[in-house]
């Protein structure tokens, strides 16, 4: 680390400081905020309970009066206007006012007190509703209003007054309306509500402080320091030193163990990278400097005669392949960019995969005649797999090249299909000298190629069997290999079922 980024790190301490503490007011504020609203949503909450049952117990006072009323007049031949000054009609309203608290006012269609609770504090001959009001009702048939009570003159206290109708009918079958006015003081609601809220917020602020502490404590001890060096060792790798890597064990929560765990993972493919990288640049060196070499050697000694004219033309086929083997070099990278950045499109069908085993392997006739070789499977029961057929049948044709070249002259190459309840099975085994064991698990690196193959295939550019796993993945298929050195070599591939592939 320079002199520079030295002097920089008590900056970057303080600056991560006041990120905290910021974080840590907008997390108080937002719970103070939450906090308000869940206080001010509980007592209007608590205050439509508290005016819902006002609104119950108006509306059972009304059912009381209008059962008793008319239940009179169908027994006696007495008016609803000479029942509701019964007795009873005070007792309803004496023992409804003491139980619920509220003032009870009843009048006729005219707007005259007929009767009033005891706790009212309101002479009926004294009370009269003012004509406005006696019109709404008669419009409106149920009012709420929240000034003052009204008919209370001597009380000045805020309260809910609630009107309703009340509608009688006579026994000639005419109908009388009445009036019933219900006055509940809110004053000891409101009170209540204030207390919850002081309440609240003296214990909800001592929380937040304690809270703030605790945090920015909890913060600055398990977030900061590890912080700080988890990205040293990422400014590091930003530099392309990956030397570094971290501890989990250094750490003490689980979240900074497992992202350190991840860090060093995230090094360990960028060292491989690297690697591949490098390697990668060297193989593909080398495979392009030799048939540059032969090309530009052989056209040089045709261009200033040293090449006999007679040898022009099979110098020129020499050239030619060696073309091809460039173009062949170029197409399989170019693919393999396709299938890493996943821009390669797959036309999936069900299709049988004996047509294509077949023909294949009849592209290579000349060559398998010459050395005496004996395919043997061709014949097998049809197998349909699911996929694409022109991918899949590349992934054929390598497996058949790779076999065709390695079989021992005079030997076998056997083809084995299977259906299995979940998956279609294809294996080409062909005899002959075999893989080493400890070259299995690298066959499929991109560019690899044993000695053996290097001394047997002098064209061919270690590319096959990482395209043919990028085309299976794609498939969600999987190919394995398995091998015997001087007797056998295998590849299996494992083609999953259409309904499993489409999951």
């Amino acid at each position: 680390m320079n002199k520079k980024e030295d002097q920089n790190q008590p900056a970057l301490k303080q600056h991560r400081k006041f990120l905290i503490s910021r974080m840590i007011s907008l997390q108080i504020v937002a719970l103070s905020i939450i906090a308000v609203v869940i206080g001010i949503t509980g007592i209007y909450l608590f205050r439509d309970s508290v005016y819902g049952n006002v609104s119950k117990s108006s509306s059972v006072i009304c059912s009381s009066i209008k059962n008793y009323c008319e239940s009179s007049v169908s027994k006696t031949s007495r008016s609803s206007e000479d029942i509701m000054k019964d007795e009873h009609i005070s007792f309803i309203l004496d023992q409804a006012g003491a139980e619920t608290g509220m003032s009870i006012f009843l009048f006729d269609q005219n707007g005259e007190c007929i009767v009033c609770s005891e706790n009212s504090g309101a002479e009926p001959d004294k009370t009269v509703m003012p004509a406005s009001l006696v019109s709404e009702m008669k419009n409106k048939g149920e009012i709420v209003s929240d000034e003052k009570g009204i008919f209370n003159t001597k009380n000045t206290m805020p309260a809910v007054s609630k009107g309703i109708s009340i509608s009688v009918t006579e026994k000639n079958g005419d109908s009388t309306d009445y009036y019933l006015f219900t006055n509940t003081f809110t004053d000891d609601v409101e009170h209540f509500t204030r207390m919850i809220l002081i309440a609240g917020c003296a214990s909800v602020i001592p929380v937040l402080i304690l809270y703030a502490i605790f945090i920015r404590n909890f913060t600055l001890k398990y977030f900061v320091g590890p912080e700080e060096s988890i990205t040293r060792v990422i400014r590091n790798c930003a530099k392309g030193d990956f030397s570094e890597t971290l501890n989990p064990e250094d750490f003490s929560t689980p979240y900074y163990q497992e992202n350190v765990n991840s860090l060093n993972q995230i090094i360990n493919n960028l060292k491989s990278t690297g690697e591949q990288q490098s390697q990668f640049v060297s193989n593909v060196s080398h495979e392009l400097r030799t048939p540059m070499t032969i090309i530009s050697g052989y056209i040089n000694g045709i261009l200033d005669g040293t090449v006999p004219k007679e040898k022009r033309t099979e110098y020129l086929y020499i050239i030619s392949q060696e073309m091809q083997r460039l173009k062949i070099l170029v197409s399989s990278m170019l693919n393999l960019t396709k299938y890493d950045n996943g821009t390669i499109q797959i036309k999936r069908e069900v299709f049988p995969i004996n047509d294509l085993i077949f023909r294949t392997f009849l592209m290579f006739e000349n060559r398998l005649e010459k050395r005496n070789i004996t395919v043997e499977g061709l014949d097998c029961d049809t197998l349909y797999v699911y996929g694409d057929r022109d991918l899949i049948g590349q992934v054929i044709y390598n497996l058949a090249e790779n076999a065709v070249k390695f079989v021992d002259t005079g030997g076998t190459i056997t083809i084995t299909l299977e259906e299995t309840k979940d998956a279609s099975l294809f294996s080409i085994r062909n005899t002959g000298p075999g893989i080493p064991k400890d070259e299995l698990p690298k066959i499929f690196g991109r560019f690899y190629k044993s000695d053996f193959s290097r001394s047997h295939d002098k064209t061919g550019l270690g590319l096959g069997l990482d395209i043919i796993r990028k085309i299976l993945r794609l498939h969600d298929a999987q190919i394995s290999v398995s091998s015997e050195e001087n007797v056998f070599t295998e590849f299996s591939v494992s083609f999953p079922k259409k309904s499993d592939a489409q999951d």
